[in-house]
């Protein structure tokens, strides 16, 4: 992790783990570091799908929506078309109403184990999946 960047990306099976700790903000220039970590992590050969952990609290800014809309289409376009949102309730509906783009299905969880697992394998359904809207 380069010290200006306060995510973590890695991949594990096929499925592109990012994830925002505790305390973690995104200015217009950390937003646009991201992209770029982003399009070199989601090879179409190696990328099925995205799990997204957030667990800061911090509202999200302008260029962290706006970073999280354009990954997530860059995903589409590289041929992802699973999204896993985990973090808190209000968090979860928010990343998923942003990652909201046509061709992605996109999941609420309640803690990563499980969205891993979905993101592995969508067609099983998952206990601690959100399910209101």
């Amino acid at each position: 992790m380069e010290p200006s960047e306060r995510w973590l990306l890695r991949v594990e099976d096929d499925v592109l783990v990012v994830e925002f700790p505790h305390g973690t903000g995104l200015s217009p220039a950390d937003g646009e570091a991201l992209l770029d970590r982003w399009r070199g992590a989601t090879d179409p050969n190696t990328v099925n799908a995205v799990v997204i952990v957030v667990r800061t609290s911090r509202p999200c800014s302008d260029a962290g929506r706006r970073a999280l809309r354009e990954s997530a289409q860059i995903a589409v376009a590289r041929g992802v078309d699973r999204f896993a949102v985990v973090g808190q309730r209000s968090k979860r509906r928010y990343l998923k109403r942003t990652i909201d783009v046509e061709g992605v299905d996109t999941e609420a969880f309640n803690d990563d184990d499980a969205a891993l697992r979905w993101a592995k394998c969508p067609s099983t359904a998952p206990s601690s999946v959100e399910t209101s809207s």
